[in-house]
């Protein structure tokens, strides 16, 4: 709704924009930076209920926690992908998942195949 206000504060009453005007051409990227939340979900922080391990008592609990939806969100998409490699390679037996608090790193790996990899030419409509 911000955008709109900005809109009708640049139009003004009783005048109007064209299309143009109005609308810009944002590359992929640029629009993924410019909404992630369209394709990732919140990326404010949010408080909720969930259930964590506890290491020092080894066990799951029920606590308040501060967390961020979009990043949730990545983590699990790769986590779901390295799993998933399973089903193409019967051979894959380890999945490992490592989470450095100090720098902030997380690190998923599988021992699997992985997905190939090729170029395709692709021929993109313009508007």
């Amino acid at each position: 709704m911000e955008d709109d206000l900005d809109f009708k504060k640049a139009v003004g009453p009783g005048k109007s924009k064209t299309a143009t005007e109005r609308y810009q051409m944002l590359s992929q990227l640029e629009h993924i930076l410019k909404r992630p939340d369209t394709y990732i979900g919140s990326v404010e922080y949010t408080e909720a209920k969930m259930w964590v391990y506890n290491t020092t008592a080894e066990s799951m609990e029920l606590r308040d926690i501060r967390y961020v939806p979009g990043l949730y969100k990545i983590f699990d998409e790769i986590l779901v992908n390295a799993a998933d490699n399973k089903q193409n390679d019967k051979n894959m037996n380890e999945l490992r998942v490592t989470i450095n608090r100090e720098t902030g790193q997380i690190s998923i790996r599988n021992n699997g195949r992985g997905i190939p990899v090729e170029i395709h030419e692709v021929s993109l409509p313009r508007l």
